[in-house]
């Protein structure tokens, strides 16, 4: 395939990854990342077009960034999604299934769009567990409007949540570990549960003290905690071995490690893939959503 420029945006970051998938993996040649002007994207929602639209301009033009092809990947409480599960049918009808499913789950909009990631197939009930997603057309409408602004075009949009389970996938050390990736984007930290390597369970939510600090570690504990006791009371034979940190700095490791060591939890960075080729110098944990969304689901 041809290269993909991935961009991924947080409310004060913007980060990028040049490249394309492999057979197994993703091969990424260039990765860079760079502060957004203060309020102009706030949970995924554009709030100043022509500030974001100037600083992604000139993010390209300093990187030297291809325009030609880019694969958005964003967040935010706009994408609704879902774990379900669906026996075999045909693709009109599980779209038609998937989209009662999702307005059923509290997920109604005025234009829906609906999208799907599959996640497990069980060969001998033909059944699949898929990763279910629903936006409003004008989001998508509103990141089209960006690119058009921004002068680069536009190739593809997928949910944050993607670029981690797909790179995941990738590592076979985790294919039978049971554990929880916490991932920081500027002051919003995902948690998402991994059973036996297959995506279970996520949550995001925004930190209410300054990261690095003594009071945000002790958030982060809490929240692995209610994983912990969502995990248990779903009676899983596979105990939470593990914390992997991605985005994270010194300073977040250091003060989130005793509340983790206090439940029993292993603290790692998340490690790199054998087959999602970086640069010399850049870990996955540090570019997980960029570098991931150029893996193929």
């Amino acid at each position: 395939m041809a290269s993909l420029t991935s961009l991924y945006l947080c409310s004060r970051t913007v980060y990028a990854a040049v490249g394309s998938p492999t057979a197994k993996g993703a091969r990424i040649t260039a990765a860079a990342a760079a502060q957004l002007p203060e309020g102009c994207l706030i949970n995924g929602v554009i709030t100043n077009e022509a500030d974001l639209a100037g600083a992604l301009k000139a993010f390209f033009a300093r990187h030297k960034l291809p325009t030609g092809r880019v694969a958005l990947i964003v967040g935010g409480s706009q994408f609704v999604h879902r774990v379900i599960s669906l026996p075999a049918m045909s693709e009109k009808k599980r779209l038609a299934v998937l989209a009662h499913e999702l307005s059923s789950g509290g997920a109604e909009t005025t234009a829906p769009l609906d999208d799907y990631m599959l996640l497990a197939r069980d060969a001998k009930t033909r059944a699949d567990t898929v990763l279910a997603t629903r936006v409003e057309q004008s989001v998508i409408a509103g990141y089209a409007a960006l690119a058009k602004a921004a002068g680069f075009k536009l190739y593809s949009i997928d949910l944050g949540l993607a670029a981690p389970i797909k790179a995941v996938r990738t590592i076979p050390a985790l294919q039978s570990e049971t554990f929880v990736l916490l991932h920081f984007d500027d002051d919003t930290v995902s948690a998402c549960l991994f059973v036996k390597g297959q995506y279970t369970y996520s949550t995001r939510s925004r930190l209410f003290n300054p990261r690095g600090s003594a009071e945000s570690g002790a958030e982060i504990a809490q929240k692995l905690s209610g994983i912990l006791q969502f995990h248990i009371a779903g009676k899983s034979e596979n105990p939470i071995t593990t914390v992997y940190f991605a985005g994270a700095d010194a300073d977040d490791l250091a003060v989130c490690r005793p509340g983790c060591e206090a439940l029993a939890l292993r603290v790692a960075q998340f490690p790199d893939s054998p087959t999602v080729k970086l640069p010399e110098g850049t870990a996955l944990a540090q570019t997980l959503s960029a570098a991931g969304n150029l893996i193929a689901r």
